[in-house]
């Protein structure tokens, strides 16, 4: 994948999650691709900006086992992934501020502090 601007609904990965989650931005920061408000590294806010991604396959701390339905109709059973972000996302564009803050790309990620690391899948502009 071409390095791209990430926008509102972009679909990121965690390497230790079992589902594919996107990102939202409950507000603009002003700045827009194709008419989709563009991200920055500072949302990475969980709840806000990041949901879980279905079933840990990492450290997360147990709360008892929880089952959850995949795309193709397969089911897994695991830990609930509980996201904990250590700090703001790397590898965002420090040339392009939106909002006050440089811009996210694709080759943007965040690390989990339960050993996952989530990475875009899409940038959200299709």
């Amino acid at each position: 994948m071409a390095t791209a601007y990430v926008v509102r609904g972009a679909k990121m990965k965690c390497d230790k999650g079992t589902h594919k989650k996107k990102i939202n931005l409950p507000a603009s920061h002003g700045a827009y691709s194709n008419g989709n408000p563009i991200m920055n590294e500072s949302d990475n806010v969980v709840g806000e900006n990041i949901s879980d991604f279905g079933i840990c396959k990492g450290g997360c701390p147990s709360t008892g086992n929880i089952t959850l339905v995949k795309k193709n109709g397969r089911t897994v059973t695991g830990k609930k992934c509980q996201v904990m972000i250590l700090k703001e996302w790397m590898n965002a564009q420090g040339d392009t501020l939106i909002g006050g803050a440089p811009a996210l790309t694709t080759d943007s990620t965040l690390i989990c502090a339960y050993g996952g690391t989530i990475k875009f899948v899409t940038d959200g502009q299709a």
